[in-house]
């Protein structure tokens, strides 16, 4: 059983709310504010105007830079406006509202076959779809399957761990579209012209692991590794230690190790934008947490409400204490249900008041447990603290810009101490001042 070394927690998985129960289309909302925000990098520009007849698939805005993905319509019917809406990440920004004509036309690029084209025309294809990372941090695709030629890619990781509390979404895509993922993951190898495939699942998804090997037993170059159960497992630098025993460098990226890393999810629309022409238009993402009547994990349209699939999940049986989008450990708190699903989005979670700590300026015990469980081995409290009285040169010091965010830290802490908030602080505050020099 495989797992990494240093640091990580072992907090109650939840899971048993959602992961055996099967993937059901949402209905579709009644309109959709689709953000020109949707990845990593340079948001996308309309390319519609009010008025306009869209489908469902309908290229609605383009990108506009090397790091940036285009984006469809995700519901047919005409666009109202174009203004700012709210934001699950900015808080608001622009978007395209679509208002649906209740006949969910499609729009999709033509059926073409991926061993008949080189590995320039399928990244090409992937960037048209707008298909980016679905495991949360949603950079493009097309971007990252695209590394430097002196830097070879030998090995292509598929994450399936899902190491997040309550998040069940990838495990129901591996028993639900294992052909799918795997003809993906071909495609990316096939472009990366990687040697190896590796698909990583943690120990608490027996049924996924089990039907997995089966489907992967006679592929050539494709490997399935059973994780014990630890957070942070999933994250790239954690699991590509893990299982290739690499250590990514400070600042560094995978593909310096010779290595990509893509979520299950992200190859399935890789496969759909390929071998269907469909554009990454929708996604699955798990609806769930103590209060919500129904939880369950749904095929979404991007831009439609949280609050439309809170409903579809019967409700609330409470008011909930917090709204967040993403796990409880590294997702964003929510203040409205009006904010939009963008593509990022891989899970709503809402939580009653006894579910939940709010973590404040505590003083720091220094117990040092924030130490034994960081996965990157910095020091968490010592960081927060030169953060917390302004001192940013000693948190770049201590590699505040090393932090992944796992959250595994606030999480043990005997203080309550809200340290991945002043981590963040420290990380914005030495970006900002390298950038200005």
């Amino acid at each position: 059983m495989l797992k990494y070394r240093f640091g990580g927690v072992h907090p109650p998985d939840y899971k048993e709310l959602t992961n055996a129960i099967p993937i059901k289309d949402a209905s579709l909302p009644s309109e959709v504010n689709i953000s020109l925000s949707q990845h990593g990098g340079t948001p996308a520009r309309s390319i519609v105007e009010p008025g306009d007849k869209v489908k469902c698939g309908t290229k609605i805005a383009e990108s506009t830079g090397p790091v940036s993905s285009p984006v469809h319509a995700s519901i047919s019917g005409t666009v109202k406006e174009i203004k700012d809406y709210f934001h699950p990440v900015c808080g608001s920004f622009a978007a395209i509202n679509i208002s649906s004509d209740g006949r969910d036309e499609k729009e999709f690029f033509n059926n073409v076959s991926a061993d008949n084209l080189f590995p320039e025309e399928l990244r090409a294809l992937i960037r048209e779809a707008g298909v980016v990372g679905l495991g949360g941090a949603a950079f493009p695709t097309a971007v990252k399957l695209d590394p430097p030629k002196e830097k070879p890619i030998g090995s292509l990781i598929l994450n399936g761990v899902e190491c997040e509390p309550y998040l069940t979404s990838d495990h129901r895509l591996m028993l639900e579209k294992p052909e799918e993922i795997i003809s993906g993951a071909k495609i990316v190898k096939k472009i990366l012209n990687a040697a190896n495939c590796y698909l990583a699942i943690e120990k608490n998804k027996t049924d996924a692991i089990e039907l997995m090997r089966k489907k992967i037993d006679k592929e050539d170059g494709f490997y399935l590794k059973e994780l014990a159960v630890k957070y942070p497992q999933g994250a790239e630098k954690q699991l590509i230690k893990t299982l290739l025993g690499r250590e990514v460098p400070n600042g560094g990226l995978p593909l310096d190790v010779g290595v990509v890393v893509n979520n299950v999810g992200t190859v399935l629309a890789v496969y759909e934008a390929v071998i269907e022409g469909k554009p990454l238009y929708e996604r699955v993402m798990t609806v769930t947490g103590s209060i919500v009547k129904n939880p369950q994990n749904l095929r979404v349209r991007i831009g439609t409400k949280f609050s439309h699939l809170v409903r579809e999940c019967g409700g609330v049986n409470r008011g909930p204490a917090k709204i967040i989008m993403g796990g409880p450990m590294m997702g964003l708190a929510q203040y409205s249900l009006d904010v939009p699903v963008v593509k990022g989005t891989c899970g709503i979670i809402a939580l009653a008041g006894k579910e939940i700590s709010l973590s404040g300026l505590n003083p720091c015990l220094r117990c040092g447990r924030c130490v034994d469980v960081c996965p990157v081995g910095l020091l968490p409290g010592q960081i927060s603290l030169a953060a917390e009285y302004g001192n940013f040169d000693l948190a770049r010091q201590e590699g505040a810009l090393d932090c992944i965010e796992c959250g595994a830290c606030e999480y043990i802490c005997a203080s309550q101490r809200g340290l991945v908030q002043l981590i963040k602080l420290a990380k914005s505050q030495c970006k900002r001042e390298l950038k200005n020099g």
